[in-house]
């Protein structure tokens, strides 16, 4: 059992030097002889049971208990009294929220087991009220990340339902299928795929490599037939069994894609190399002249996941040639 702090208010000396002789082997032993003694030691030490006499002059007892509940509702409070106080004692009990009541004259054995009584007590609610704490801090964080995960599940969504997007894969669709009926099939495939992907993986907070690789190479495939051979991924992956929030390669290849220039005069080159329990996600710069319409919230939310769920953040650089993003990498259990 740890050692407790206990404070006895009384105000004859005597009781105060027995009450210390005998307890202070047991517990951190406080004495006080008046109410204002006993308020300083409060303010200056942590206390976990406070036991006080009912009659002294000044202040009573259940005066002092009664203030104690009030501005230290986490202490025990038991009252020390006679029987001709039981009027008093009620009093106490009803307005100082008393956990008990001592009578005089109290022996050791008895008084012990009932402080040892009130010690458990109050070591139960502290664990009780942290394992509540630690419920709510965890509840909270579980509601931040179905947050950010429902954001970042929109985010995708949107940016690949947008008109240019389906536009664009429409557009691909009709002329190959006049003219490569064939590869129309495939391309109409991987286009469901994806869709199904992005569905299925937004209710859930990390899903292994592998999954998010089949998703970034359907999305580059779709992207492949508007730009060609103008368009590179290249993957130096050695081992799959990590776990990362969802869409987070998808995203940052759909950003690479969106504000940088792909054409037969400028190839755009995206690369993504694993480096311990990292990914560097890398590419070339070749900035549009004019943006295309962007929230910004892409990058800004898949970093607030990565701190929700790892504790970690990512590390971003860039420079005139090289946009590069590293993404911690979580071992999959």
């Amino acid at each position: 059992m740890p050692l407790y702090t206990i404070l006895y208010l009384d105000d004859e000396a005597d009781n105060l030097a027995a009450f210390h002789a005998v307890f202070r082997r047991h517990y951190k032993v406080l004495t006080a002889g008046t109410a204002e003694e006993a308020i300083s030691l409060l303010n200056d030490h942590k206390i976990q049971l406070v036991i006080s006499d009912q009659r002294m002059p000044g202040t009573s007892g259940v005066e002092f208990l009664t203030m104690l509940s009030e501005q230290h509702p986490k202490i025990i409070r038991m009252i020390l009294t006679g029987y001709s106080d039981m009027q008093a004692t009620i009093d106490a009990i009803n307005k100082g929220k008393i956990y008990y009541y001592i009578t005089k004259p109290w022996k050791f054995e008895e008084l012990k087991l009932i402080i040892d009584n009130a010690l458990d007590a109050f070591a139960l609610r502290e664990h009780n009220n942290k394992l509540k704490e630690e419920n709510q801090a965890l509840l909270l964080k579980n509601l931040q990340q179905e947050k950010e995960n429902l954001a970042s599940r929109f985010e995708v969504l949107k940016d690949q339902i947008n008109p240019h997007f389906l536009f664009n894969c429409l557009n691909t669709l009709v002329s190959l299928i006049g003219s490569e009926p064939e590869t129309a099939i495939k391309f109409t495939v991987q286009f469901a795929r994806m869709y199904r992907q992005i569905l299925e993986m937004g209710d859930e907070k990390l899903i292994p490599l592998e999954r998010e690789i089949e998703l970034l190479d359907s999305y580059i495939y779709l992207q492949k037939m508007r730009f060609g051979s103008n368009l590179k991924l290249k993957l130096a992956i050695d081992e799959l069994r990590y776990v990362l929030p969802p869409f987070a390669l998808q995203l940052l290849a759909e950003n690479s894609i969106k504000h940088n220039i792909i054409s037969d005069n400028q190839t755009l080159e995206i690369t993504i190399t694993q480096k311990g329990n990292t990914l560097e996600v890398a590419n070339n710069l070749a900035l549009r002249p004019i943006e295309e319409p962007s929230t910004g919230l892409g990058l800004k939310n898949l970093r607030s996941r990565y701190v929700l769920l790892t504790g970690m953040d990512l590390n971003i650089e860039k420079n005139i040639e090289i946009f590069k993003v590293t993404l911690p990498l979580i071992p999959e259990f």
